[in-house]
Order: structure tokens, then C-alpha cells, then sequence
């Protein structure tokens, strides 16, 4: 279980951020979570004073988040890497790789979850 967890709606996102930031947070990375059912969950990790401080933000598949990289500029590499790994779309995205941060055109998001296919008795 994730401490100092907060449970945020995307529009509610950036208030949190330039809180944080006003506050003396350093942002430390994101991650991202296929939960296999279409959503996908972004944690975003800060510290201060060695106490970090996490921020839930749970999306649909199709949903754009708003990019946090104008507040923190490192968010520019990790939101792009979302990008490419999950498909997942940012919003005013600083500089955005299209796509072609990590990966090829030929691959298509190599973390998203494929749809389970079910295999009959026999096959």
C-alpha cells in the first residue's frame, strides 16, 4: 500500500502540483498503472525532507491528462515516456516526442495490456 497517497480528479491535477511546488516539493517521477479494464492509474511522487508525497490521478484509455511540465520541466521526460509506453495522451505537453520518445512507429504502446483471449477446451 502506497503512504501519503492523495486521490485526485485530472482537472484537479494541476492546483495540487503548483501547491506542492509553492510549498517546497521537489517532483520526483510519475508512474503508470495499466489496470486492465480501459483505466489506467498516474501516480505522481514528490518529496520534501525525505517524506515523499504521492498524487492518484485514474483515467480511461481515450482521456488526455493535463502535462504538469510547465510546473516541474523534468515531468517532460517521464509524461513522454507515459506517452510512448501506454498510449496515454498529455495535454500542453512542454516538448512533445509524438510518440518517438522511447519507441518506433512500428511499435504500439508495449505496456498497455492486450485484451485477454480466451482459449477454448482442446485448442
Amino acid at each position: 500500500m502506497l503512504q501519503n497517497l492523495k486521490e485526485l480528479q485530472k482537472e484537479d491535477l494541476r492546483k495540487e502540483v503548483l501547491a506542492l511546488k509553492a510549498d517546497g516539493y521537489r517532483f520526483v517521477t510519475a508512474t503508470c498503472v495499466d489496470l486492465g479494464d480501459g483505466r489506467f492509474d498516474i501516480i505522481y511522487h514528490f518529496d520534501k525532507d525525505y517524506q515523499l508525497t504521492n498524487i492518484r490521478v485514474t483515467i480511461v484509455a481515450e482521456e488526455k491528462v493535463p502535462s504538469i511540465s510547465d510546473i516541474y520541466f523534468a515531468a517532460v521526460f517521464v509524461e513522454n515516456e507515459i506517452k510512448d509506453l501506454f498510449g496515454i495522451e498529455f495535454e500542453n505537453l512542454l516538448i512533445d516526442y509524438e510518440g518517438k520518445f522511447m519507441i518506433t512507429e512500428e511499435l504500439e504502446s508495449p505496456m498497455r495490456k492486450k485484451p485477454a483471449v480466451k482459449v477454448k477446451k482442446g485448442e
